[in-house]
């Protein structure tokens, strides 16, 4: 909206008033934004953004919970057949035992995924993220069992909370052991970035971001699972 300015006897514009210059040279105050609080999941106890889970295990949902809660689980096994808790352990694998033909024979659609023991299938299963979610591909049993010959130290991975998270785009070969919620974070970010057949610029972007991010949490935790 422009200002009125009098106009005098002659018909001419005179000087804005100095009330009305003021106003316009005044800074309005940003509107403040209500910042969305998080709630632990099982008391409704207000917690930080950032915050650890638990895994509903026959739901397979993850579940956000605050310190108190998370002491309650704290012990293996304190969660019975319901939550499990969620580690905290990054640990890369640069020495991981792969071959081109190992991988095509998982046969996994794309070039990044992630494998974990369900004790509720008592199976071994692969997702692999997509723009619609976490997509299920058909494991290749034979096809693991020689992963975990080459590759011992999958045979420590934490039924239900703990992935082998995979990583061939553009070329990587890049093989960690990190929790199951920073792979369906992985899912997340490509749920909302994804644009059009091929990602993106905004999806690329964000997978080197994401994947940036699990290397220092490697490099920084040291393969401790730090429950």
């Amino acid at each position: 909206m422009s200002a009125s300015f009098p106009v005098d006897e002659r018909g001419t514009r005179s000087a804005a008033p100095v009330g009305a210059l003021r106003r316009f040279a005044q800074k309005r105050e940003p509107e403040r934004v209500p910042v969305a609080v998080e709630h632990c999941e099982l008391c409704s106890e207000a917690i930080p953004t950032e915050h650890r889970h638990l895994l509903d295990l026959s739901s397979q949902a993850l579940v956000c919970a605050c310190q108190a809660c998370l002491f309650l689980f704290h012990e293996e096994g304190a969660g019975g057949r319901k939550y499990r808790l969620v580690p905290r352990r990054y640990v890369a694998l640069p020495d991981f035992q792969m071959t081109d033909q190992q991988w095509d024979e998982l046969m996994i659609p794309v070039n990044m995924a992630f494998i974990f023991r369900s004790s509720e299938s008592k199976r071994i299963m692969a997702f692999y993220p997509s723009p619609a979610g976490a997509t299920e591909s058909l494991l290749d049993l034979d096809g693991w069992e020689m992963l975990l010959n080459n590759n011992p130290i999958l045979q420590e991975l934490e039924a239900d909370v703990e992935a082998l998270l995979i990583n061939r785009v553009q070329n990587a070969r890049e093989h960690y052991i990190v929790p199951i919620d920073a792979c369906y974070q992985l899912v997340g970010l490509i749920r909302v970035s994804w644009k059009g057949l091929s990602g993106g610029t905004e999806a690329r972007e964000a997978i080197a971001a994401f994947f940036e991010t699990i290397r220092t949490k490697s490099q920084l935790m040291g393969g401790e699972r730090y429950a």
